[in-house]
């Protein structure tokens, strides 16, 4: 008989530990959402204003504060380019489609050798990322120029048929706070395409 007891016990307390487990779980997916809303608001960012670009059926948002400029390159390899900066002017960045057909990797691996050649780069990494259902890079990076300048890099690449979308943020050195890569993948996820 004591046995079983013993057993019935640590069922219980099996059952309240998983109990937790599910709850916290809960409670942190609640609190992800809040935490990006602060890191957004500690950055003055109150709002956020949407970009649609029918002809390529994507939209995505960025802060209302920011200022934002569209470039028309010529040829047919970038497609779509609009470059934006922050009110104070320590994010500076673009959102861009690529009309590529490259495999996306080849295509970073070429482009990390070319940009070799005009900065330094360190602290360089290359993750895989899934946003919207959209697989691709992360590349973050800190990049030293001709000026002596330092960067940090954050660069979303996310991967469609025949295409890539880009987009890209830099702060300086001196500039960058730890809540900033925080604001940029909250930036990056009010991405969307209809297909």
């Amino acid at each position: 008989m004591r046995l079983i007891i013993l057993n019935r016990r640590r069922l219980g307390v099996t059952v309240i530990i998983i109990g937790l487990m599910l709850v916290l779980f809960g409670l942190e997916k609640k609190f992800d959402g809040r935490l990006r809303y602060v890191a957004l608001m500690q950055n003055n960012i109150y709002s956020l204003t949407k970009y649609d670009v029918p002809e390529l059926n994507f939209s995505y948002k960025l802060p209302k504060e920011w200022t934002t400029q569209k470039q028309n390159f010529g040829g047919n390899e970038i497609i779509y380019h609009n470059d934006f900066s922050s009110e104070d002017a320590s994010i500076h960045g673009f959102v861009q489609v690529w009309n590529i057909k490259e495999d996306l990797k080849s295509f970073l691996d070429k482009s990390k050798e070319l940009n070799n050649q005009y900065a330094q780069y360190t602290d360089y990494n290359v993750a895989p990322v899934v946003v919207k259902n959209h697989e691709g890079y992360l590349l973050t990076y800190t990049m030293k120029t001709s000026d002596s300048a330092k960067y940090k890099g954050y660069e979303y690449f996310l991967k469609d048929k025949g295409k890539f979308f880009r987009f890209a943020f830099y702060v300086r050195d001196v500039n960058f706070k730890e809540n900033m890569p925080t604001i940029f993948k909250t930036i990056v996820e009010t991405f969307e395409h209809n297909e």
